[in-house]
């Protein structure tokens, strides 16, 4: 028998579950291709070894591997992905050495995702797999084969018979091309399902298989049965969701978008799909099971990545089973191996949590995208505030956006003309009223911009902003007396001016603590309560409460905020970045979205277009405004990027690579500041490239071609070095950068 990675002995055959009859086998054939897991870019293809007799009967495409590599004692894992019946390698092949696991963790829907994802991103399908695939864990893996042996017996089968009992895959819709320019296939019941948003004129709905009466007594489909046959058909959606929260018969309150979505996803089960619900952070996955849980649907499999080792392990081999489930979590979950996958239903993908920070920077959106082309299962994006990206799908007619408006929270805005400099303390005084009304009766959210006391510090001669010693970043504090670095955290003891020599730090700006600070003086015998990074709270009871919450971190309040005020639109809109403008409209959506429905929300200073565009309702006007801006610029999402970072030399033999191509164009190369948060070395360079979707797939290939020779060391011993991907200089590329433009 085949040994296991670690020391341990492989599941015996009477124990393996359904997953490993259902895999392929050799069948004679006597190569298999495999995947190296490894991180050389050079190695990402797949090698051809022998099938052994002693491991014929027990291999299965998708198993983890050990096999020789260089030589014959060293050993590199990787994973099965097919056979074939022979070989282009003229010599003899060496033969595979080890099974890791009995369980095919890599079903073939996964490889191809992983396949086309990482050649979309010029980037490797190894690392794509590293974060479909969790640590293996024998005794978790154990306790699982047992249980579905156990299962088998007590239903009268064998561990191999519920592919029998099971309805085959059906064939997959054809797939589209990854890029999402592809123009949409017809879809006949797609026209002929009300819009997305009937979902939400149905508050009260339970699970998405009940019954509602229709006028002539005849029993109608709920809206989200008629959305989620829609979705399976392979549909393309996407809901801006109301303001507002929502009670759970069990007493809970959850998001009314929680509760939307949770329905969805279990109509979607009923009818025999598994459906992947995909959210930026815990916090979002915990309204979505706890919904779930209030439905009727506890069973869910969660990924997520505040989960140890054994539990997401458990996660994934719960998904692995030959059976529809609803699978729950973040950007990772995008890739789960779902059976018989109905739809990617996905929350606020606008939020940059759900951008990968790990090569090859693939976003859960694009993602879900290429896996909806390849595999014919619907996709769904829902956020109370579209992102740029799908405005983009949506007028070109690929995603399909509902028609009504959603019922929103009553905004209203203190003065426009107003300016923070232009009363005394922390908010104006029509925005202090607001509060104190508030204050009588429930909570009150304020949001303001920043974490800390003082965002900012200045010399206290000169009035310069302070820069860290260290790394050049931003001084701020944090804490009250204590200025450190904002990017590396360095504190600020000994800093020197290098404008007028001074070493006095004087605080400017006011941050969530001293916010704080302030308003327990100012709304004297209230509760203050904040809530950011370092003090994060998940909600709040409906007792009065002035709750200070940093964007992103505000707690959800039982029944709603009684008011919502929102400061410093002013510093939030003056972020160097390209996306300030939709960033704010989704921060500030999110924040109306916690008002109950007889509360108010609150803009407390600001103005111009995309403030605007908030306190009207207007901002699907404003996003297409924006998007036309970005065609006549070369921005994204209006054409794709990729930064091409690395040696000046490295870095232009990119470049050559792509000379001459129709669409392409590329801005730079530009010296990369030394130091920063990723304390970049000297000397290097950036070229940020810029191309049709179109030509999406030969780019890719061209650059990857690039970092695969570099990496080989063909540029590194042309200059007498030795080769290796650690050098500083070493090319590296990163396409579809969201901060590719920010300053």
């Amino acid at each position: 028998m085949a040994t296991v990675g670690g020391g341990e002995a492989a599941a015996a055959p009477e124990v393996r579950g359904a997953a490993f009859q259902r895999a392929e086998a050799a069948n004679g054939r006597p190569v298999a291709r495999v995947l190296l897991d490894s991180a050389l870019p050079q190695l990402d293809h797949l090698f051809d070894y022998a099938v052994p007799p002693e491991l014929a009967e027990q291999l299965r495409v998708g198993q983890r591997v050990r096999v020789p590599f260089r030589s014959k004692d060293r050993r590199s894992f990787g994973y099965l992905i097919e056979f074939a019946e022979r070989s282009d390698f003229g010599g003899e092949l060496s033969a595979i050495a080890d099974i890791v696991t009995p369980v095919p963790q890599l079903t073939p829907e996964v490889w191809r995702l992983a396949r086309a994802v990482a050649d979309r991103a010029g980037g490797s399908a190894g690392d794509i797999l590293r974060l479909a695939i969790p640590t293996r864990q024998v005794r978790v893996e154990k306790k699982h084969l047992a249980a579905a042996a156990a299962a088998s017996v007590e239903h009268g089968r064998d561990a191999g018979s519920d592919i029998e009992n099971t309805a085959p895959d059906e064939p997959p819709a054809p797939p589209v091309a990854s890029d999402a320019d592809a123009a949409p296939s017809p879809e006949t019941a797609v026209a002929a399902i009300p819009d997305a948003a009937s979902m939400a004129d149905d508050p009260a709905g339970a699970a998405g298989t009940e019954a509602v009466p229709a006028m002539g007594g005849q029993p109608q489909a709920s809206p989200e049965r008629r959305i989620a046959e829609t979705l399976v058909a392979g549909a393309r959606l996407a809901l801006t969701s109301s303001h507002g929260p929502e009670r759970l018969h069990t007493g809970e309150w959850v998001g009314g978008w929680a509760a939307q979505l949770a329905r969805l996803a279990i109509a979607v089960h009923a009818l025999g799909r598994s459906a992947i619900l995909v959210a930026p952070d815990y916090r979002d996955l915990d309204q979505l099971r706890d919904a779930l849980d209030a439905l009727g649907h506890p069973d869910v499999v969660r990924v997520d990545s505040r989960q140890s080792n054994a539990e997401r392990y458990a996660a994934f081999l719960r998904a692995l089973d030959p059976e529809p489930r609803i699978v729950l979590g973040n950007r990772s979950a995008v890739y789960a191996p779902a059976h018989r996958l109905g739809a990617i239903i996905m929350w606020d993908d606008g939020d940059p949590v759900l951008a990968e920070p790990l090569t090859p920077y693939v976003h859960a959106r694009d993602a879900a995208l290429v896996r909806a082309g390849q595999s014919g299962a619907g996709l769904f994006f829902a956020a109370h505030a579209r992102s740029s990206e799908v405005q983009r799908l949506v007028d070109i007619g690929y995603v399909r956006a509902q028609q009504n408006p959603p019922r929103r929270a009553r905004i209203v805005h203190a003065d426009a003309s107003m300016t923070p400099d232009a009363f005394a303390g922390r908010v104006p005084e029509f925005a202090a009223r607001t509060i104190r009304e508030g204050l009588r009766s429930g909570p009150v959210l304020v949001q303001v911009a920043t974490p800390g006391y003082a965002p900012v510090a200045v010399c206290g001669e000169c009035g310069d902003l302070a820069r860290c010693n260290a790394c050049g970043g931003p001084v701020g504090f944090r804490v009250v007396g204590r200025a450190s670095c904002r990017w590396c955290g360095e504190h600020a003891e000994g800093w020197r001016c290098p404008t007028c020599d001074g070493r006095r730090l004087e605080e400017c700006g006011m941050g969530s603590a001293r916010t704080v600070e302030q308003f327990e003086r100012q709304f004297e015998g209230a509760r203050v309560i904040l809530s950011d990074g370092e003090h994060a709270r998940e909600s709040v009871d409906a007792r009065p409460a002035l709750v200070v919450a940093t964007r992103g971190a505000e707690p959800l309040a039982a029944g709603g905020y009684r008011a919502v005020v929102l400061l410093d639109a002013e510093r939030l809109l003056s972020l160097e970045t390209l996306r300030a403008g939709e960033d704010c409209l989704r921060w500030w959506e999110n924040a109306a979205a916690l008002t109950a429905p007889d509360g108010i929300c609150l803009m407390a200073s600001g103005g111009g277009p995309v403030v605007r565009a908030f306190v009207t309702g207007r901002t699907e006007e404003w996003l297409r405004g924006e998007l036309r801006d970005r065609h006549a610029l070369r921005y994204p999402p209006a054409v794709r990027v990729a930064s091409v970072s690395g040696g000046p030399e490295e870095v232009e033999r990119a470049l050559q690579q792509l000379a001459g191509l129709p669409g392409v164009d590329h801005l730079g190369p530009t010296p990369i500041p030394p130091g920063g948060a990723a304390k970049t070395p000297p000397g290097l360079v950036r070229a940020i490239v810029r191309f049709d979707y179109g030509q999406g797939a030969e780019v890719a290939s061209r650059l990857r071609g690039a970092l695969v020779a570099d990496a080989a060391g063909s540029s590194s011993r042309t200059r007498g070095r030795a080769p290796g991907r650690a050098r500083p200089e070493a090319l590296r590329l990163r396409f579809d950068d969201r901060g590719v433009f920010d300053g």
